[in-house]
């Protein structure tokens, strides 16, 4: 076949699938509730009309700002859109890093179709392919935690191999967000309120191991500051910042199987080392009994899928060891606890039950009031919590 027949016939075969008229279009939510916090994601859903005349269903998720004062404020002063569209036109770039390497793997993002600068996305529909989230309730088994991580792997070493071609800085992103100070006065909240909370709602035999847990909001800024500090000896990278269970999405096979992913909302990106995501995922996405048993699995899982990354793109700079990853990990630990007993509770949380927190009261109260004791119920919280608090009070002895 001569070129001007394929250009014709390539012409045609994308004005048949080409979007001519809009119809009908309907917008609903697009995540349940507690779910998202900095911005509102809708889905809409378009009945539309195509090049070669037949009709056809489409979505598309939209990404705007919050219209809570405070949120705009918070959103403005970190540039989460500016960050997150950023990221999303680089991830382009690097797409044509992959057929340059004739690398056939599926990208881990999804395709963001237009943008206003800078309170708005749009962004391709991943339900539509196929992708879901895990129920609110639930966290990851070993299946899906073995999936996510080697993705992860994978996704820090792209952010290294961008890096390297000058397609991303390592400098110019805001610290990661649990180190700012007005994070660290709410976590630093819940965790006395967690401690009160299990001495009045557990049995007695806990009081004596969370009166180990003596901690000022100074002490604790502290600690997490140490950590906000880059080694510049160590391997560094760009985080994804916020890489929950809640911000990543899983396709599957006949038999229910997790065979696919994407990780979405990059609002939070930083620089920094690698541990700071992978403790943040482990703690906020695995199920507790599965990061506890699994934990050098998981670890030489990652650093197999981001040294391999690495070296297919031919990288030639520093890579870590296995033993400075788990040295960061250890260094990581106390937040890694800090974050997941001020969060599990919320975790567990389902949708009929509704928020246990009332974050506008614990603020004026300073922390003293908006937690209901029903937040610390020791019937959902205790086997998966109880090992973690007893690591966790060691920190203090």
């Amino acid at each position: 076949m001569d070129k001007e027949i394929l250009e014709c016939v390539l012409k045609r075969n994308w004005k048949d699938s080409t979007p001519e008229k809009v119809v009908s279009m309907e917008v609903v939510p697009a995540v349940g509730k507690f779910v998202n916090f900095l911005s509102t994601v809708n889905r809409y859903n378009f009945k539309i009309i195509l090049g070669n005349g037949r009709t056809a269903k489409k979505s598309l998720f939209i990404k705007t700002s919050s219209t809570d004062e405070s949120i705009i404020a918070y959103n403005e002063g970190r540039g989460t859109f500016k960050t997150e569209i950023k990221m999303y036109e680089v991830f382009k770039e690097f797409e044509y890093i992959m057929a340059e390497f004739k690398d056939s793997d599926d990208v881990l993002w999804c395709q963001m179709i237009y943008y206003i600068p800078y309170t708005c996305i749009v962004m391709e529909d991943l339900k539509a392919k196929g992708f879901y989230m895990i129920s609110n309730k639930d966290l990851f088994d070993l299946e899906h935690c073995m999936l996510a991580i080697h993705a992860l792997g994978r996704y820090h070493g792209i952010c290294k191999i961008l890096e390297d071609r000058g397609l991303l800085s390592s400098t110019g992103y805001k610290p990661w967000c649990f180190f700012d100070n007005e994070v660290i006065q709410l976590k630093y909240w819940g965790i006395v309120a967690l401690v009160e909370g299990i001495k009045k709602t557990w049995d007695p035999s806990w009081t004596q191991i969370v009166d180990k847990i003596k901690i000022t909001k100074e002490s604790l800024s502290q600690r997490l500051k140490k950590l906000e500090e880059v080694d510049e000896t160590k391997f560094n990278l760009l985080n994804h910042g916020d890489c929950n269970k809640n911000n990543i999405l899983f396709k599957y096979d006949w038999a229910k199987r997790p065979i696919g992913i994407r990780f979405v909302d990059f609002q939070m990106v930083h620089y920094g080392s690698p541990c700071l995501d992978l403790t943040y995922f482990l703690y906020l996405s695995s199920d507790p009994s599965v990061r506890r048993e699994n934990f050098d699995l998981l670890m030489r899982t990652y650093h197999d899928s981001l040294l391999n990354t690495l070296n297919k793109y031919q990288y030639k700079g520093k890579k870590p060891d296995f033993e400075e990853i788990l040295a960061g990990m250890e260094k990581c630990s106390f937040i890694g606890l800090f974050i997941f007993l001020t969060r599990y509770p919320s975790l567990c949380m389902s949708e009929e039950t509704g928020p246990q927190i009332d974050m506008k009261k614990v603020v004026a109260s300073g922390g003293k009031e908006g937690y209901a004791d029903e937040h610390f119920k020791p019937d959902l919280l205790e086997d998966g919590m109880g090992p973690d608090i007893k690591t966790f009070a060691e920190f203090f002895i």
